[in-house]
């Protein structure tokens, strides 16, 4: 074991100081322009009086901006998360993947409770040097307790790299993505303008989202696409064809490839428990995220409740008529 890997795992346990936060209007219209998403659900709300029990629902992966950085000095240089972890100077860490767990909706007007919690680390050798995996997990409540939303975000660390001399927009060779038995949503091309207002809308300020010239100095080949941004286009996927953004139960991915800004990014998926024959009904998908060249850089999967609506009802009648047809 390492001695970068001793340090990360005495801290298993280690948990941020609690931090309340309020989810405003402004921020859900920031995330959801970000992702492109025209859902008049999300605009025109700031009128919704807090803590209103009909106010709006937050896009679901949304909990709420500034929840790791609230009292932080300025200056200060921590970025996805309150906590103060040992990983060595010049050491830098993306996300790897994301887990969540919606218990209940966020809805626009509340307040919510943020617990940050260090949960392991581990060390493999990578492509490009040796790596650090780790995981925090975010717990998020209301004042009384009430666990709405858990997210499991998993990072890695690696060491300081040569600065990067691929040029941008280059593609490994690799398959085109499956075709998606789902309605397919796109956002693009994410410039570097919309990983900016992600940024702000999630208090989740990290260089090499929004500034090429850094993340080259870094080894990597330009400003790289936020993988929460990923995570949140398809749950936005799901929410588009649901009609519905509450009907998310879990969502987990793991982010396999970098996209550069600029880049298209398309959400798909696949039932892949049995096609349900009535309304409402709880379903798995595996769901996947592409570019524009069809190289699949975002891979998990989704459990949720298909609700009673006409949209569900429509898509089930084709969906069913075409394996009838198929068969």
């Amino acid at each position: 074991m390492s001695d970068e890997l001793a340090a990360l795992r005495r801290c298993r346990g280690l948990q941020a100081p609690t931090i309340r936060y309020h989810i405003d209007a402004g921020s859900v219209q920031y995330f959801a322009d970000s992702l492109m998403d025209p859902d008049p659900a999300f605009r025109c709300i700031f009128a919704q009086r807090p803590g209103d029990g009909s106010a709006p629902v937050a896009p679901p992966s949304f909990f709420g901006g500034a929840t790791g950085l609230i009292g932080i000095p300025a200056g200060d240089t921590r970025t996805m998360f309150n906590l103060v972890l040992p990983l060595p100077e010049g050491w830098t860490a993306i996300a790897s993947g994301d887990e969540f767990e919606f218990l209940a909706p966020v809805r626009i007007g509340t307040t919510l409770v943020c617990q940050e919690t260090f949960e392991d680390a581990y060390e493999k050798q990578g492509s490009t040097g040796r790596l650090i995996f780790f995981t925090v997990e975010k717990a998020f409540s209301m004042d009384d307790g009430a666990v709405l939303l858990r997210r499991k975000l998993h990072c890695v660390a690696r060491p300081p790299q040569p600065e990067a001399t691929q040029a941008h927009g280059a593609v490994p060779a690799r398959q085109t993505a499956p075709d998606s038995q789902l309605p397919a949503v796109s956002a693009g091309p994410v410039t570097i303008r919309y990983l900016a207002m992600f940024a702000t809308a999630t208090a989740e300020f990290v260089d090499i989202h929004y500034d090429a010239d850094f993340a080259r100095s870094l080894g990597l080949p330009g400003a790289i696409i936020q993988g929460l941004y990923k995570t949140a286009l398809a749950a936005r996927m799901v929410k588009d064809w649901t009609g519905d953004a509450t009907v998310l139960r879990r969502l987990s991915v793991q982010h396999r490839r970098m996209d550069l800004a600029g880049s298209t990014l398309t959400a798909g998926g696949a039932i892949i428990s049995t096609m349900p024959q009535s309304l409402p009904a709880d379903v798995s998908c595996r769901i996947w995220i592409h570019n524009q060249h069809g190289l699949v850089t975002t891979q998990g999967s989704a459990d949720l409740t298909l609700p009673a609506n006409a949209r569900t009802a429509a898509w089930l009648n084709k969906a069913s008529t075409k394996e009838h047809v198929s068969a």
